[in-house]
């Protein structure tokens, strides 16, 4: 008998209630689980260490900490080092990018006008782990600019 392969897990890092509940109802609509939430640094480092996430979306700006305290936490100590570590701030100034992928991170997304791609982004990882295959770093990675 064929199982069913595991669905894509998903973390949100984000301090914002409203993009929570977007961000969680688009990773179900994708076919992927949301697997926790939260609004600061700490609490995310601790989940994502005990959750270990296929998927990971990290805002900059937390309720406490920030998101580069997140990667650059996860970087350090290794964690979670076959999750895709997506960024999807308000803050996509260059410097912002540049920072969040010296720290790791495998994409960068300006929330304000770059959402869709975020989702679009979790659709495909969703459909790849449907498919049985084993995630790609490189199918989520953006080419460098």
């Amino acid at each position: 008998m064929n199982e069913m392969p595991k669905p894509l897990q998903v973390y949100i890092v984000e301090d914002s209630p409203i993009i929570q509940r977007l961000l969680a109802s688009a990773i179900t609509a994708a076919g992927a689980e949301p697997v926790g939430c939260s609004a600061d640094a700490q609490t995310a480092i601790s989940d994502l260490f005990a959750l270990q996430p296929d998927l990971i979306l990290i805002d900059i700006g937390l309720a406490s900490g920030s998101g580069f305290d997140v990667l650059e936490t996860l970087q350090e100590h290794s964690l979670v080092p076959e999750a895709v570590k997506v960024v999807l701030t308000n803050h996509a100034e260059t410097e912002y990018e540049n920072l969040s992928r010296r720290l790791g991170a495998d994409r960068f997304f300006d929330k304000s006008s770059e959402t869709w791609q975020a989702v679009a982004l979790i659709h495909d990882l969703a459909a790849e782990r449907r498919s049985g295959r084993a995630l790609r770093h490189s199918s989520a990675m953006h080419p460098a600019s």
